[in-house]
């Protein structure tokens, strides 16, 4: 009898739920017409041509970082965590470049997800050697606008984003912005 009454009831509701076109074909109405939804997907706020916005995260070793240190001289920042699959493939290449440029620029790794130990334990996995930061509370991530994992700011001496990559980098992209930068 239990299963008569749900079976009733779900078919009452896919009724309802339901239509079909003039051509027979059944369909869902998901939403009413002209309601706008959000989209389900983080997307980051375009900041390029913007000041980067400071904070103070801490370090791999728990003390207390003023990012606003680092401005005065070109700077990768790189948004990540350790769960992330682009932002592992594309670890390599941000180290290959701060071995290239890393006398002149300034590479720093933001982690906002992982302990201090585990980002350091996954970096070191890697080889990363460039500053890596943990940024807990989100307050760095959410002033620049990060939403989306892995980002990339490339940010002059002045403290300009001049650059944002949403998405994994590779070494081609970072020579070309860099060299860009440096000169």
């Amino acid at each position: 009898m239990l299963r008569i009454v749900a079976v009733g009831l779900l078919v009452t509701f896919v009724s309802t739920a339901c239509g079909s076109s003039s051509d027979g074909v059944e369909s869902v109405l998901l939403d009413e017409p002209g309601e706008y939804q959000e989209p389900g997907i983080a997307v980051n706020e375009l900041v390029e041509g913007t000041r980067f916005e400071t904070a103070v995260v801490r370090g791999s070793d728990g003390s207390d970082v003023n990012i606003a240190d680092f401005l005065g001289r070109p700077m990768v920042v790189n948004f990540w965590f350790s769960a992330c699959p682009p932002c592992k493939r594309e670890m390599p290449a941000i180290e290959e470049a701060h071995l290239r440029y890393g006398d002149s620029v300034s590479f720093v790794g933001v982690n906002p997800v992982d302990s201090e130990k585990r980002m350091n334990d996954f970096a070191s996995d890697i080889g990363v050697t460039y500053l890596l930061l943990s940024d807990p509370d989100s307050q760095l991530m959410v002033a620049n606008g990060i939403a989306a994992f892995p980002t990339t700011l490339f940010i002059d001496a002045d403290g300009v984003v001049v650059e944002q990559i949403s998405g994994e980098v590779t070494a081609e992209m970072l020579s070309r912005t860099l060299d860009g930068l440096v000169l």
